[in-house]
């Protein structure tokens, strides 16, 4: 039997130690399963010297970014765009973007929580907010070259994730999403 299952199946402490990170018992769940699923590929690619360890480092790293992406998200959802009435009904949009539509959408705010949270801030201050570049940095306390560094790795790392997900960027630049009835 594997050394990953063995110590994931003796130590309960696991579990209770990603209770005092996580708000809910669900969360704890979810992350414990995702732990335990990484700990096992890894297991199958190199030696794991120290099972319990190497637990607890996968929970403790999972956990903090579970945290992280629900504390520091800088969008609030009130609902789907289309619940808010926020996509057009123009003409010019094609049945089938209006059913692709919320996936695109949920991938490219999977694609801004990617980002690290520096870049993030200011990519969504910038392209989703209007925030000029100038104010960006001031509110962060950057330089504006630093403010504009970070909207560019933002634009280049959503690219990149929306582009591994099979959604070419390049081919939709010119499609927008207007705002309104």
């Amino acid at each position: 039997m594997s050394q990953i299952l063995q110590t994931f199946l003796k130590h309960d402490v696991l579990k209770r130690f990603l209770s005092r990170l996580l708000p809910s018992a669900d969360d704890v769940d979810e992350i414990a399963q995702e732990e335990f699923l990484r700990a096992f590929a890894a297991e199958a690619t190199q030696t794991v010297l120290a099972p319990k360890a190497f637990l607890f480092r996968i929970a403790r790293n999972l956990a903090l970014n579970e945290r992280s992406r629900f504390w520091n998200t800088t969008i609030r959802r009130g609902g789907t765009a289309s619940d808010l009435g926020l996509l057009s009904r123009s003409d010019d949009v094609s049945a089938e973007d209006r059913l692709d539509g919320p996936r695109k959408l949920a991938l490219f705010e999977e694609a801004i929580h990617s980002l690290p949270s520096q870049c993030r801030s200011a990519f969504v201050a910038h392209k989703v907010d209007g925030v000029s570049g100038r104010d960006i940095a001031e509110k962060m306390g950057i330089s504006p070259k630093t403010g504009e560094k970070y909207v560019a790795i933002g634009l280049l790392g959503c690219s990149e994730y929306l582009r591994q997900r099979g959604y070419d960027v390049r081919q939709h630049a010119s499609t927008r999403l207007t705002v309104g009835s």
